[in-house]
């Protein structure tokens, strides 16, 4: 951790390293309780900086719901002109007892591992664990994003990169089916899977501490585009 912050430091100013700090402390608490891991700990603490450097306030393995669920990520600055004052954004800022002009992110990290229970299942694995989580956090943030490591492709169902009012019902119930498969308790609402949406991909190059930050739209096309599905 001390070497990954020598290296921050250099593309970086001293208040942003100063909010740095406490992360990297209580990231090293959790280590040593072994509940975190150091390679998810540095994507985390690079994506921490890439948030501070947009005016985000940042707070490492955040509990939500009473603690039913853990945010990799949870970030809060003062809201944004674009965001919509809407029933639901209201709704949201109950819900983590923000003040209404606040806005709250929370960004998951997903690095691909695939438990041996999945080994003959890994893409249908990955699919339902993105959907949970996005109809999950959703509920819980003004913004959602994703974070992966540039050597893993998020499998998000492509139903998910839509605008919700693109998306197709069938498709959305028969998601939901398969997500029933894993998740039951508590099971994944249709009706957050409708609804949710995520904001932004953070692609993190570890070995350059870079992050590269684009909309599910662009990541989508690129996905599409690597497989030959389209062409220029």
């Amino acid at each position: 951790m001390d070497v990954l912050l020598d290296q921050l430091q250099t593309s970086t100013d001293a208040e942003t390293m100063s909010q740095l700090l406490p992360v990297c402390e209580r990231l090293i608490e959790l280590n040593k309780k072994r509940l975190v891991k150091i390679n998810h700990s540095i994507m985390q603490v690079i994506c921490a900086k890439h948030l501070i450097e947009q005016g985000y306030s940042v707070m490492i393995e955040h509990p939500l719901l009473g603690g039913q669920l853990m945010a990799d990520l949870f970030a809060v600055r003062q809201k944004e002109l674009e965001i919509e004052y809407d029933i639901e954004s209201v709704l949201i800022s109950e819900r983590l007892g923000l003040a209404e002009d606040m806005e709250a992110l929370v960004v998951e990290i997903e690095t691909g591992y695939v438990p041996p229970k999945a080994a003959l299942y890994p893409v249908k694995y990955r699919e339902t664990r993105m959907a949970a989580k996005i109809a999950r956090y959703c509920r819980y943030s003004h913004r959602f994003g994703m974070a992966t490591p540039n050597y893993h492709v998020l499998q998000i169902p492509r139903i998910l990169m839509l605008p919700p009012e693109q998306r197709n019902q069938k498709k959305l119930e028969r998601l939901k089916e398969k997500c029933d498969v894993f998740y039951q308790n508590p099971p994944i609402l249709l009706d957050s899977l409708v609804m949710s949406e995520v904001d932004s991909i953070y692609i993190i190059n570890v070995d350059h501490v870079t992050i590269t930050q684009i909309s599910p739209e662009k990541y989508l096309d690129a996905i599409l585009r690597a497989e030959g599905i389209i062409f220029d």
